[in-house]
């Protein structure tokens, strides 16, 4: 949906799989070289992280600066409060700008051990490798084949279960290059 309404990513990260794949099926070779599309997802995961939140509980009596968690407490983060935040992220934190991750996570914001897409520390997801490698082979094979916009059937709509989805689905038009 990103790329779809931001063809100059599309373009771009297209461009960066035809240089690298040259119409061949992607391997790890290639996918450890797209530096764009891992821009493109990781800005993605930003906007629209796939768990809407992260829970921990202290096992232990704890003190963070002036803050004090007694043992048992049981503290929630909103990664969109984290990923959204403009004080983090700068005034465009609303914006679809994948050019924040040129430099990696780490050089992505003020604090880049707010970006958690995949959870954090002892808790962090251990297919984030895997879904990354998905993520670069499917965008790869679609942006190779494809190019795409919003159908005008789209309809913005977020949903906050388990995980977050579009209520009614992502509708794009495909075209076949």
């Amino acid at each position: 949906m990103l790329l779809a309404i931001n063809p100059e990513w599309q373009t771009r990260a297209r461009e960066e799989v035809q240089e690298i794949c040259q119409g061949q099926m992607p391997d790890a070779d290639m996918i450890q070289k797209k530096k764009v599309l891992t821009m493109v997802i990781y800005e993605s995961l930003r906007l629209y992280p796939p768990a809407p939140l992260i829970s921990r509980e202290s096992f232990e009596d704890l003190k963070f600066g002036n803050i004090n968690n007694p043992k048992g407490l049981n503290v929630w983060t909103m990664f969109l409060t984290l990923h959204y935040d403009q004080d983090i992220w700068g005034p465009d934190a609303h914006d679809f700008k994948p050019e924040r991750f040129a430099n990696g996570i780490s050089g992505s914001c003020k604090h880049p051990h707010v970006s958690l897409p995949f959870g954090a520390s002892a808790c962090i997801c251990l297919g984030q490798h895997f879904a990354m490698s998905e993520l670069k082979i499917l965008l790869s094979l679609l942006l190779s084949n494809f190019s795409f916009s919003l159908s005008p059937k789209y309809r913005d709509s977020l949903v906050l279960t388990v995980t977050f989805r579009p209520e009614h689905g992502v509708n794009l038009t495909m075209r076949k290059l």
